[in-house]
């Protein structure tokens, strides 16, 4: 894993999107969003490659480096079904240990595992997880059997 991460992100849906554009007044002439590159789905893509390319600028500046740190863009994955995205927050989690990175996944510091179970103030949908698996006992048991997508990410 040290060269590479996973990141889950829920993305709001068309009629979210539009309802917030409206809103804000963005959507004055009652436009229909456009589709392809510029439509309110794809606006996250852009926000990613912005998060990138300023982490990409500030380490090749701390460590007196230049070109490309990240060589391909990043894959993203449908979630069809509350049973596969259980599986993919477990994958997640597990993640580290599976690449040698700690001894134990439960125990690595860059991970939402321990925020998940803590009571500490997070911008985690920490309910929204914990519900998925019906409880905290739940999502811990869970977090024992080894999930694997079959180098699927």
């Amino acid at each position: 894993m040290p060269n590479h991460f996973h990141i889950l992100i829920k993305i709001k849906s068309d009629f979210e999107l539009g309802s917030l554009v409206k809103v804000q007044n963005l959507d004055k002439a009652g436009a229909v969003f456009p589709s392809g590159l510029h439509s309110p789905q794809r606006i996250f893509s852009k926000q990613f490659a912005g998060v990138f390319n300023s982490y990409s600028q500030a380490f090749n500046r701390e460590n007196k480096r230049h070109g490309a740190l990240i060589e391909s863009p990043f894959k993203r994955k449908l979630i069809t079904s509350d049973q596969y995205l259980i599986n993919l927050i477990i994958y997640i989690h597990q993640n580290p240990e599976k690449h040698a990175l700690i001894d134990q996944f439960s125990k690595y510091n860059f991970s939402s595992y321990q925020s998940i179970l803590s009571n500490s103030e997070t911008l985690l949908r920490r309910d929204e997880v914990i519900e998925l698996f019906g409880n905290k006992e739940n999502f811990i048991l869970s977090h024992q059997k080894a999930i694997d997508f079959n180098d699927e990410f």
